[in-house]
């Protein structure tokens, strides 16, 4: 229907672009909100007129990051096909014991904003470090220059939903809905769509996976989180990725929806030069092998 956003490096993107969602055994808890940005958090917009159907979109008027009716993401993955799968962690070395080169990526959820996704943008600029961003359809309308720049400086564009609902809760309507009404605005923004999704909550099943890829787009999961939406410290950030980096790491982070945010703006600068001492190179999700 639309023209698409390309993987950087076609060659050498995986056929179908999953990871393995790593859930510390914390289930999730709603992200409180944040007085300073009341006004960023008052949501009270009609979906384009792309969206059609029954879905109950009035339902559906409140700010993506008011999680009470939806499930923690540890009871969703009870419900859903397969377990998280534990990787190996130490970094890859050929036959002849020499280190390899060693990709990870930083992914951004839930934006853009005006206040959170600038600042970062301005720290991954000075650092010289492409990330990826999974943007949400309700701040896109709000924010269409703010997209704009994302790609204007090289950063990669994934489609995380309109409202950040449970997929999993939806039905096949509702989910097509979400997906097609937030093409939509990438589109009117920046003329072509992207090919990659992120679930909100990582919430995925097959059922969903399979409707998901009959409309021309991949999951694109994280192996790596350091619970910036749940308030965890600079420090506590530092030590789970250190601790858990590795070759195809994709760190879940996020550039809007909670206070704590403030904490993710902290840990960008600390956390790009710690990984890059240790040899690691910062890519987009769809040049992780």
């Amino acid at each position: 229907m639309y023209p698409t956003i390309e993987p950087h490096n076609q060659a050498s993107a995986s056929s179908t672009l999953f990871t393995h969602l790593v859930v510390s055994e914390k289930s999730l808890e709603s992200p409180d909100s944040d007085d300073s940005v009341d006004e960023q958090l008052t949501i009270g917009l009609s979906p384009p007129s792309i969206i059609t159907g029954n879905a109950d979109w009035d339902s559906k008027q409140l700010h993506f990051s008011e999680m009470d009716g939806i499930q923690p993401i540890k009871d969703v993955l009870d419900q859903v096909d397969g377990e998280p799968e534990n990787e190996e962690q130490a970094p890859l070395k050929s036959s002849e014991g020499v280190q390899q080169s060693m990709k990870i990526a930083i992914t951004f959820d839930d934006g853009p904003d005006l206040k959170f996704t600038p600042q970062i943008l301005d720290i991954l600029q000075e650092k010289e470090v492409h990330a990826t961003f999974f943007v949400v359809g309700v701040q896109i309308k709000k924010y269409p220059e703010v997209l704009q720049r994302i790609e204007a400086e090289g950063h990669l564009i994934g489609n995380h939903s309109y409202y950040h609902p449970n997929f999993t809760k939806l039905s096949s309507e509702e989910l097509s809905d979400e997906i097609t009404a937030t093409d939509d605005l990438i589109f009117g923004t920046l003329g072509h769509v992207p090919t990659i999704v992120r679930p909100p909550y990582g919430a995925i099943n097959d059922e969903v996976k399979v409707q998901l890829e009959e409309m021309g787009k991949s999951v694109m999961l994280w192996n790596i989180d350091p619970r910036d939406w749940d308030g965890a410290s600079v420090e506590e950030m530092r030590d789970n990725i250190l601790s858990n980096a590795k070759d195809g790491g994709n760190i879940l982070l996020h550039s809007f929806g909670s206070k704590h945010v403030v904490n993710t703006v902290m840990l960008l600068p600390i956390i790009i030069d710690e990984l890059r001492a240790q040899g690691y190179e910062f890519v987009t999700v769809d040049e992780l092998s």
